[in-house]
């Protein structure tokens, strides 16, 4: 047994003793003195208390034909961990895992080294970058689009002080898998190593999120998370996707019907009107071409085509991945040449100069329901009932079936892929069919201000 005052006179040197976990418990070093105990029982094995009580273990060890000449190499210290965060029997245990490498000639510094690094790369952190920028950034529309709107602002910022947008470019934004994992799924699972998050914690945490945020978040959540596992183990990260199979029928996707009576659409046409540029407009442009949200709101100057006076979607910013061609309307064009040109940027709905596109859809869309209902009431009308901004696209196709215009013809003006080979055309090919649609179409809306 070491006495107190044997370990004074020790310092720092090591005094060496049966360790037990009740005299490791009490081991203390006198004021600025640090004590170091070697045991008895794995006799390389340190433990080293400072005089503020912290204890940690550590190990001397030599590895075998790491010498000049010599069967061993030079004496090597390695730490082992923290007590009692590390208890003396794990601390043997570590410590033989060690001295076992060590007699085969592996550094067990180094190979722990290369296993920390290991387990970076692994952590859900890692991952989920690595998901980021290999996968939704390369091959996703909203992915593709972050990118080309960086390079644009970029090159619009070398032009000159005055030619620079407002706002920095990190106000871009991140795109909605990025954004929706990193705010629900990161702070829970950062440091994990991903092949340990289990199918219950994924459960677990689904329902903390629809408790917190409601089930269209966690339906969101559930979504990326599952495209990001299935990439993971497609990359051989995990096993398989804990998300594999998994039965939740509250959040499921379930294809909406709603169609806007040509009164109802009338409704939001006026109410957008008076909601004005930027979201207004973008509005009416939607009922007048029946294009997706995303693609209106992201139109750029340098899309549209004055000469056949229509708008070409870049195959990069279509969600196809092939160029879309949709004529413009005779009420459609004019608005379009209304609309502001700015010099900050190419976008046409914005509310930066052109730099980014118009965001903010959510209070937008209140702001433009409040409006309806205002105005409905000075009408004598009722609410009206609840309806998304993409259930205009579908009102705009059921409308145009409705004047007689082919279901093909449709299909063609909203942009789906048409399978086999009449799926594989020129860009401008059914142009006129398209256009003849849309001016029918246009029509509906010439006469309201």
């Amino acid at each position: 047994m070491v006495t107190s005052a044997e370990m004074v006179k020790v310092g720092h040197q090591s005094a060496r003793e049966r360790l037990t976990d009740k005299r490791v418990e009490k081991l203390a070093a006198p004021a600025g003195r640090r004590v170091e105990i070697a045991d008895t029982i794995v006799r390389e094995l340190r433990m080293r208390v400072s005089d503020k009580g912290a204890k940690s273990w550590s190990l001397l060890y030599r590895v075998a034909g790491a010498g000049d000449g010599e069967t061993r190499g030079t004496m090597k210290r390695m730490t082992l961990g923290a007590y009692p965060l590390v208890s003396l029997e794990r601390a043997r245990d570590k410590a033989r895992e060690a001295l076992d490498a060590a007699d085969r000639g592996i550094d067990p510094a180094a190979q722990r080294g290369e296993e920390l690094a290991q387990r970076k790369v692994r952590t859900f952190a890692a991952v989920f970058e690595r998901f980021v920028d290999l996968h939704v950034k390369q091959n996703t529309k909203e992915g593709r689009f972050a990118k080309d709107r960086a390079a644009a602002i970029e090159a619009v910022a070398v032009g000159g002080a005055a030619a620079k947008p407002k706002g920095p470019t990190s106000k871009l934004g991140r795109v909605a898998a990025e954004r929706i994992i990193a705010d629900s799924a990161l702070p829970v699972w950062r440091e994990r190593l991903i092949e340990t998050i289990t199918r219950a914690e994924v459960h677990d945490l689904l329902d903390d999120i629809v408790s917190a945020k409601g089930e269209a978040r966690a339906r969101e959540l559930r979504k990326h998370l599952t495209k990001m596992f299935n990439w993971a183990a497609d990359r051989g990260h995990i096993a398989a996707s804990p998300l594999a199979g998994m039965r939740r029928p509250e959040l499921g996707y379930v294809a909406r019907e709603r169609v806007l009576s040509m009164e109802e659409l009338g409704r939001v046409w006026d109410a957008a009107g008076e909601a004005a540029y930027p979201f207004g407009d973008m509005v009416r442009l939607l009922i007048l071409t029946g294009q997706r949200r995303s693609e209106v709101a992201e139109l750029e100057r340098g899309w549209v085509d004055d000469e056949h006076r229509a708008v070409e979607i870049p195959a990069s910013r279509y969600k196809t991945k092939r160029p879309h061609v949709f004529p413009l309307s005779a009420p459609a064009w004019a608005m379009v040449q209304a609309l502001p040109k700015w010099n900050g940027g190419d976008c046409v709905f914005t509310t930066t100069s052109g730099a980014r596109p118009v965001s903010g859809f959510s209070k937008a869309k209140v702001r433009l329901d409040e409006l309806v209902t205002k105005r409905g009431a000075k009408a004598g009308l009722g609410r009206l009932p609840a309806w998304t901004v993409h259930d205009v696209r579908r009102s705009v196709a059921t409308h145009m079936a409705r004047l007689g215009i082919p279901q093909e013809h449709i299909e063609r003006v909203l942009g789906h892929v048409v399978q086999g080979v009449a799926g594989t055309y020129n860009r401008y090919s059914y142009l006129d069919e398209k256009r003849a649609a849309l001016e029918l179409w246009g029509r509906s809306w010439a006469a309201r201000k």
